[in-house]
């Protein structure tokens, strides 16, 4: 998605749904504004420009961060996480953030963050702040999460130069156990859960515990998965939004989490659980979380060794899979080296074939290793 600037004339559709005003210049990165702009129907735009990130050369007192653009529910924690930090360390005199979309009430309720930007910022606002700061632009690390997971807190943290404590909100301690909730979903199909590891664990919790599983109707994922499985004495939950999402996280007792947004939500509310890992660390994702236990993935083969730090396939040569579908052999300085030359172009074409063809790391979780890992933690 570019980063691009745009204004309006008075007539344009846009006025009411956003409240811009016309004939002023702004700034943004939502995918969502970007088609709306480009569509012929709303051709009454004054202009429309890609911009060009411009790296800094010295950081102010006053600084404006900008996020990348659609980040997900997991990814807004990891950057609130870190700004939180910043703010509290007191190293800026203002700081503002631009661009956190429908997750900014995670900014704003949960770690206390104002001066926010959701969808777009003007050009006027933005002369206000002495430094304009994107974090994919800055920081190295931040660049490559696609095919080089870390952790984002940590990293910006670390160019920071700031040491705090973990943040976590106290929520409910449940002493014994009675309902457990599954989240099996996640944006990627190689940190989705397999349908037949699903499936058993959801029968052999059925048997101990009120069971619920988390979906998303919205997603083409979730809704092949929804269909296939066995409903009967199960909760079906589909949020109606990440607010929602977030609200009934909080009252959870006890999850299973793959990698994705809930995984986030649950570390911050400090609830007890295991994740079962895939392609990206555990040591990443739960950053030294006691609450969570980790199911360790140890597969490997001739071209990688899990967990690789992919989050999604990647198009390489026309073709869609991860290092091991596509034939090539995982070293980090030949990722850090040729990422820019893979595409995301067709990738969620490719979805559902890699959920009924899991990748190598997914297609070796042993369910029955995963119900050890639970029942002892369970004391079953």
């Amino acid at each position: 998605m570019p980063y691009f600037s745009f204004s309006i004339h008075d007539n344009n559709a846009l006025l009411n749904e956003f409240n811009i005003k016309p004939n002023q210049v702004y700034f943004s990165k939502s995918t969502y504004i970007w088609r709306i702009l480009n569509k012929e129907k709303y051709k009454n735009i004054c202009t429309l420009n890609r911009e060009k990130r411009k790296k800094i050369s010295k950081i102010g007192k006053s600084i404006l961060f900008c996020l990348p653009p659609s980040i997900g529910l997991g990814d807004a924690i990891e950057y609130a996480h870190a700004l939180r930090a910043i703010k509290k360390s007191n190293i800026f005199k203002n700081i503002g953030i631009a661009f956190t979309e429908k997750c900014s009430f995670i900014f704003n309720e949960y770690f206390e963050l104002s001066d926010l930007y959701p969808f777009f910022i003007s050009k006027e606002i933005i002369n206000k702040y002495e430094t304009l700061f994107h974090f994919t632009l800055e920081i190295e690390a931040l660049k490559i999460q696609k095919y080089i997971r870390s952790n984002i807190e940590n990293e910006i943290k670390s160019f920071f130069k700031i040491i705090s404590d973990p943040f976590i909100i106290k929520s409910k301690k449940y002493t014994k156990i009675k309902k457990i909730s599954i989240f099996p979903i996640s944006n990627s199909p190689i940190r989705t859960m397999p349908f037949d590891i699903l499936e058993k664990l959801l029968n052999f919790f059925k048997q101990n515990f009120i069971v619920e599983a988390y979906f998303d109707k919205n997603s083409e994922i979730s809704n092949y998965l929804l269909e296939k499985i066995n409903q009967n004495n199960i909760s079906i939950i589909d949020c109606r939004g990440k607010k929602e999402l977030v609200n009934s996280i909080q009252n959870i007792e006890y999850g299973v989490f793959m990698d994705s947004g809930p995984l986030h939500i649950a570390k911050l509310f400090n609830k007890k659980g295991v994740l079962i890992e895939s392609s990206v660390s555990s040591k990443t994702l739960l950053n030294k979380n006691k609450n969570i236990i980790s199911i360790n993935n140890k597969y490997s083969s001739p071209y990688c060794k899990s967990p690789c730090g992919l989050t999604d396939l990647f198009n390489y040569n026309g073709k869609c899979g991860c290092y091991e579908n596509l034939k090539i052999v995982y070293t980090d300085s030949k990722i850090k080296n040729l990422f820019e030359y893979y595409s995301m172009r067709g990738v969620k074409n490719n979805y559902i074939t890699h959920i009924e063809n899991p990748v190598g790391c997914l297609r070796s979780l042993d369910v029955q290793n995963i119900l050890n890992y639970i029942k002892k933690d369970l004391r079953l």
